[in-house]
């Protein structure tokens, strides 16, 4: 993949997730530098997964701790949610918002793509499969929450033009 389009692809995701979490969930996130890394096995509680189809190829997770996932979704309902149901719902929704917005974004740099709607995976350590034939690593980057807490958002894509 073109290494322009790549950093594009991140730091379009980076923006997004920023944006979201403060406007729409009223918290500060501060993006790490993006590492990549390999292994399937998902880093929190709860997992949000959205496919990519169409000039790039591939999945986007989000993922965070259930403690952090019930302030982050209470915070964007402005109520305190306790139904664990209601807290992957909710964290499946940032999900979709957060690539959304990146998929906007992208458009500016005339890559189309579609996205699915999140598949939600709930255990620390679940196994997720990603279309490689190369078994190709996943980058990771880490936005952190006022309180320390870590989100990690991560990507694998491929160019499929």
């Amino acid at each position: 993949m073109n290494e322009k389009l790549y950093q594009n692809i991140v730091q379009s995701l980076i923006h997004a997730a920023e944006d979201v979490f403060k406007t729409m969930i009223f918290m500060e996130i501060k993006a790490q530098e993006p590492f990549e890394r390999k292994g399937l096995e998902s880093l929190s509680d709860i997992t949000g997964v959205i496919s990519l189809t169409g000039d790039i190829m591939g999945s986007v997770i989000l993922s965070m701790e259930g403690f952090s996932s019930q302030k982050v979704v209470s915070s964007m309902l402005g109520d305190q949610i306790e139904n664990p149901h209601e807290v992957v719902d909710g964290i499946g929704e940032i999900c979709n918002m957060v690539v959304g917005m990146a998929k906007t974004e992208m458009s500016n740099y005339s890559c189309d793509f579609e996205i699915s709607v999140p598949v939600m995976i709930t255990g620390k350590g679940a196994r997720i499969q990603h279309i490689s034939e190369d078994n190709q690593g996943l980058t990771t980057i880490p936005l952190v929450l006022e309180d320390g807490a870590i989100v990690h958002l991560e990507l694998y894509i491929k160019d499929s033009r």
